[in-house]
């Protein structure tokens, strides 16, 4: 299953070329900076889905040009810190990914890759077998 989920993000990924000339996104842009509102998770090993509904909170995520970054649960700040980006990480011999970092001063999560499709981001464990895969929509 694990596979499956790896070569269809891949498959994604590698089909998936555009490039961004503004400095702010638009409707259907592939940059990461903007804010973007948690829809669901999915995973563990049960196979879980969590939402907003299910858990009974919200989160958003909020990525700035100057790197920094930003997370609210239930519009109070949870996090905060810097990101960064590695485009076409080589994650495998055969598969490559874009890849997210997080950190700050008491923080410095896993990456995760991460991939914008119409307006949806979706941030994938890459290094965790039962990982979660989370799915976000940008606001505006």
């Amino acid at each position: 299953m694990k596979n499956i989920l790896l070569l269809t993000s891949a498959i994604i990924l590698c089909s998936i070329t555009a490039c961004n000339k503004g400095d702010i996104p638009g409707a259907g842009s592939n940059s990461i900076i903007g804010k973007w509102r948690w829809v669901k998770s999915v995973g563990g090993i049960g196979g879980f889905t969590i939402t907003p509904q299910s858990s009974g909170y919200s989160i958003r995520n909020e990525f700035y040009a100057d790197s920094s970054f930003k997370r609210f649960k239930n519009d109070s700040l949870q996090i905060s810190g810097n990101f960064r980006t590695i485009k076409d990480y080589k994650y495998s011999p055969t598969q490559t990914v874009n890849i997210l970092s997080i950190s700050g001063p008491a923080l410095d999560t896993h990456p995760v890759s991460y991939l914008i499709r119409n307006d949806s981001l979706y941030l994938n464990d890459i290094y965790i077998a039962d990982g979660y895969n989370d799915v976000y929509v940008r606001t505006k």
